[in-house]
């Protein structure tokens, strides 16, 4: 059985605050397809981290993004980055 992992269950955080950041429903799927990332080649360490947010920068509305995937490896401080803005 082949398990198909859900676009929008990605864990988005403030790369500045490191606060959560809430989006509408969909959003993540419609940035994904922009940045022309195949939702397939994600999985549960994939996160999503963004170059400010709401509550570290009032008024704005939008801010860059990128797609990162975490190693395995405990020790390994490096992580994967997939382009996406």
């Amino acid at each position: 059985m082949t398990r198909q992992f859900d676009p929008e269950m990605l864990y988005v955080e403030c790369n500045q605050c490191g606060q959560p950041v809430l989006w509408e429903n969909g959003l993540t799927t419609k940035l994904l397809a922009m940045a022309q990332i195949d939702a397939a080649s994600l999985d549960e360490r994939c996160l999503i981290l963004s170059e400010g947010c709401p509550g570290c920068h009032p008024g704005e509305t939008s801010f860059t993004t990128q797609v990162i995937r975490l190693n395995r490896e405990k020790n390994d401080q490096h992580s994967s980055r997939l382009t996406a803005n």
